[in-house]
């Protein structure tokens, strides 16, 4: 975000444009600066987009009731930020970009991104981590499989019945939580 902002704002590396004939012409280092902050904002939001709601949900025990409302909570302010980010990304920021400036409309994300990752950092010592349960892909391909051989199997109405439903409250698979019985994607 820093390089994007510093590729509209600083003059030797934003483009200079004839305002009179309509064109902007940029340089092959302005390319390389626009292109390559661009690339590492793409990079950053790959890394971390499908890793937040994950980490999110992690913070929650899915064991206590308590958690579980306020885990369902979390996920409906979390769409909810989300979803006001891009109404305000793509009207307020757009306006600001094209009424005061390009370095202004992308000098706001930046600093805002800067806090949030100066007080993600600042909570880590509270944060709970899980231990990975092995290759996820793993899992997505036994939950594939057994679903293919067992698709004529009936699921009994009792949940007692059901496979891992003892007081235990570890998985068989190694570092890996059980989930609550549903009847949802019967």
């Amino acid at each position: 975000m820093l390089g994007r902002t510093l590729s509209a704002s600083i003059l030797g590396i934003k483009p200079t444009c004839d305002v009179d004939k309509g064109n902007c012409e940029a340089t092959v280092t302005q390319n390389v600066v626009s292109f390559l902050a661009l690339y590492l904002i793409a990079l950053g939001t790959g890394d971390i987009k499908p890793c937040v709601s994950s980490f999110g949900a992690d913070q929650f025990d899915d064991a206590a009731a308590a958690e579980k409302v306020h885990k369902a909570s979390f996920f409906n302010w979390f769409y909810f930020f989300i979803n006001i980010g891009a109404l305000i990304g793509a009207s307020l920021l757009v306006w600001i970009q094209e009424n005061v400036g390009w370095g202004l409309g992308f000098g706001i994300p930046a600093v805002a991104m800067a806090i949030a990752v100066v007080r993600f950092f600042s909570g880590t010592r509270l944060y709970r981590h899980q231990k990975p349960g092995g290759s996820p892909l793993t899992r997505l391909c036994q939950v594939v499989v057994a679903s293919v051989r067992k698709y004529k199997v009936e699921v009994p109405e009792e949940s007692k019945l059901l496979y891992e439903i003892d007081a235990n409250t570890e998985s068989a698979i190694q570092g890996s939580r059980k989930l609550d019985h549903t009847n949802g994607l019967r």
